[in-house]
């Protein structure tokens, strides 16, 4: 049996859902966050019948310092200060131009998506550099490719893929290993929790055209079967188990090519490819609504 223990954080839906059972069946012993966790125990129902001395539901809002200290100290009470693997996914995208975000909006993207993610970290290193543990963080394909209508999103997936890059190079020293990974577009309830810039459909905004035709195609993905959030859960436990983990894992066709185009092309000729690319998408998305 596994006696190694993971910490998730955002597991009520997306590919923190989906890893909690996955880990489960390995054998680790699980600590799921989430937001509001008793009122939400109902979503891991069947994991607490079959697994409940390996399961914890821990509520857990990473933006919140009382939060973030009470997961240490639990921490320091059932495992002996000592956690194997730290798995940051908790995270939202907020989308349309940034003209037409609110700071209060700009301020919660990046406290979530990034100020979270790095304050959490900070907190659980000693019982990670203690069990010479691992951290793997969630990305993005927009964490080194970024696109129109989602600069925030971007700056705060940029910001992460700096901060896990230097981190891999401090804690090396330490026994502690720190890895990426970056998915393209797949099937999970990602889209549910978007978010809209306050004044994105107001009538007075100068991009309200484009920002229609960019909810049109953000839709028009969440319907149909999509792309099977698999690769992703697959890559992290591949992760969670090498011996040695790399930087850097990129989840999906998309993803791959995109990092192939930036990495291969001139920088001139990438971003005149996908200043081509965001106008046709856009375009081709209004033609289909005529």
């Amino acid at each position: 049996m596994n006696s190694k223990t993971v910490l998730i954080t955002g597991t009520s839906s997306g590919f923190g859902r989906l890893l909690v059972p996955e880990f489960l069946r390995d054998g680790w012993t699980v600590i799921a966050t989430l937001r509001d966790a008793e009122q939400r125990a109902e979503i891991f129902k069947q994991e607490l019948a079959s697994a409940s001395d390996r399961l914890f539901l821990f509520a857990l809002d990473v933006t919140d310092e009382k939060d973030r200290q009470a997961a240490a100290e639990f921490i320091d009470e059932h495992f002996e200060g000592r956690l194997d693997c730290l798995i940051n996914n908790a995270g939202y995208g907020l989308f349309g131009a940034a003209e037409d975000l609110a700071e209060e909006q700009v301020r919660e993207q990046m406290e979530v998506n990034f100020f979270g993610l790095v304050l959490l970290t900070q907190r659980l290193l000693p019982p990670i550099r203690r069990a010479q543990g691992r951290i793997i963080n969630v990305s993005s394909v927009l964490g080194y490719s970024a696109m129109p209508l989602a600069s925030l999103y971007c700056a705060s997936k940029f910001a992460v893929e700096g901060f896990s890059e230097s981190l891999y190079h401090e804690l090396k020293a330490h026994g502690v290993q720190v890895a990426l990974v970056e998915p393209g577009g797949f099937r999970t309830s990602f889209m549910d929790k978007q978010a809209w810039g306050e004044y994105s459909f107001e009538p007075t905004s100068a991009y309200r055209e484009q920002t229609e035709a960019y909810r049109r195609f953000r839709e028009k993905r969440t319907t149909g079967e999509g792309v099977s959030p698999a690769p992703v859960i697959q890559a992290v436990m591949r992760l969670a188990q090498t011996k040695k983990m790399p930087l850097r894992v990129r989840c999906g066709k998309d993803a791959k090519g995109v990092y192939a185009a930036k990495r291969l092309l001139p920088e001139r000729l990438h971003t005149a490819l996908f200043t081509k690319v965001y106008d046709k998408l856009f375009a081709r998305v209004d033609e289909k609504k005529a």
